[in-house]
């Protein structure tokens, strides 16, 4: 059975992939972060021993989680309006009738 062409181009796939790649992406910072910051040279261990050490409390994780997701969210957001534009939609009103 042949593939249909809108399945090949359906552009939610890769919005997907790209979603996936950046979660991956900044998974892989943080966890080489974490086990990676003992092996680095003396002054840059202790810098990023101490970041890594204020992320990791209780409020600043979830602080640094949500201004990380924000981050990503804004940057993908002005990605989009570049390349598609802004969007400006008017929305046809229709009159109550009795």
């Amino acid at each position: 059975m042949a593939r249909d062409d809108s399945e090949a181009r359906d552009p939610r796939i890769k919005q997907v992939l790209v979603g996936v790649f950046v979660f991956v992406a900044l998974s892989a910072c943080i966890v080489i972060a974490m086990i990676g910051w003992r092996y680095l040279p003396e002054v840059l261990a202790d810098w990023l021993g101490t970041i890594v050490g204020i992320m990791t409390t209780p409020f600043f994780l979830e602080a640094s989680f949500i201004l990380i997701g924000l981050t990503i969210v804004v940057a993908v957001n002005a990605w989009r309006q570049r390349r598609v534009g802004d969007d400006y939609v008017e929305l046809e009103v229709k009159d109550a009738e009795d």
